[in-house]
């Protein structure tokens, strides 16, 4: 008989725009310079400034065609968004867990975390935790039976190990684009493509 334990998931509520620019771009060049293997040949000064003027200083327009300058966090679409998050998010995670104890199980994409603990307790720690040393605010989701949705797929504790199948919203459909519809043929073989692929990549089982 295997100890209980719990499968949790933690979702960062609006990371990009909450994003503190200028201490992750410390934190990029810093370990890029003198935490990299091989060293980037760029200087340091360089590499903050393109990094600065690609987020700090990078103008948009709204519809209306006024010009506009995001001066807090990352602008959403941004093609430096998800390194920022990410490197962000890495800064969070080496503050916390250099005195906190991580638990069984703690992996992350991007906003999105999965953990595996013992209780709900400590889960609940953590979250105050991170959520205390980053500013940020995170919700939490426990699992049903041993079950917990995922990013796009269903995982399941099995013993001590995990079943993995395609998470299906129970506001699902199970409605797709046509096959005789006047759809361009690449959408046609992109919808086929998603559900094959994603059976073959997400689900343990043919079954």
């Amino acid at each position: 008989m295997h100890a209980r334990v719990i499968l949790a998931s933690l979702d960062v509520e609006n990371l990009f725009i909450n994003i503190q620019v200028d201490h992750t771009i410390n934190y990029i060049t810093k370990r890029v310079h003198y935490n990299s293997t091989p060293k980037l040949n760029i200087p340091e000064v360089v590499l903050r400034t393109l990094i600065e003027r690609s987020t700090k200083e990078a103008p948009f327009f709204c519809p209306r065609g006024n010009r506009y300058r995001q001066i807090d966090g990352v602008a959403i679409g941004s093609p430096l968004g998800v390194l920022l998050a990410n490197s962000f998010m890495g800064i969070i995670e080496e503050e916390v867990f250099s005195t906190t104890e991580k638990t069984y199980i703690y992996c992350r994409y991007i906003e999105d975390i999965f953990i595996k603990s013992a209780n709900e307790e400590c889960i609940e720690l953590l979250r105050l935790i991170l959520q205390k040393t980053s500013g940020l605010t995170l919700t939490t989701e426990s699992s049903a039976d041993e079950m917990l949705p995922f990013l796009d797929i269903l995982v399941k504790q099995i013993d001590n190990s995990f079943n993995k199948g395609v998470y299906v919203k129970a506001t699902n459909s199970d409605h797709c684009l046509h096959g005789e519809s006047e759809c361009p043929q690449r959408y046609k073989d992109t919808t086929i493509r998603v559900y094959v692929g994603g059976t073959l990549t997400h689900c343990s089982t043919c079954q």
